[in-house]
């Protein structure tokens, strides 16, 4: 019959070795976990290659790109990305549109703060 202390160095024993071996399998699985990720990487790389030689107008605008593909993720989370980038195409060429109008190089270092312009006369501010 074994003593409660020898049952114990027993079970220390066996937690130990299933640790080892835990940590060994995580070391071994390093390698595929990396080659996955460079696979995904490289297979994300080629199709926005293949996205931007189909639309090279966008290429100026990646940022307006990256903003609205990511919108279109959050709406659609289950899409691939290839699937992601032709579902943005038409919001991308909104958007772009719409920034066409907007002089972005140009700001005013002084903007009008006054509010002259509004037409409810002085006793009516903060009524609805």
């Amino acid at each position: 019959m074994l003593t409660e202390e020898e049952k114990n160095e027993i079970v220390d024993m066996v937690v130990d070795r299933v640790g080892d071996m835990t940590v060994e399998r995580l070391l071994l699985s390093i390698p595929e976990v990396v080659g996955n990720l460079m696979a995904s990487a490289a297979a994300l790389t080629k199709t926005n290659k293949e996205f931007y030689d189909k639309h090279k107008e966008f290429s100026k605008h990646r940022d307006v790109v990256a903003s609205v593909v990511e919108q279109t993720e959050g709406k659609n989370p289950l899409l691939s990305h290839a699937e992601l980038l032709e579902k943005a195409v038409p919001d991308i060429k909104r958007r772009i549109k719409k920034m066409s109008g907007l002089d972005m190089k140009n700001v005013t270092s002084k903007p009008n703060l006054t509010f002259d312009r509004l037409d409810s006369p002085s006793d009516q501010h903060g009524k609805l």
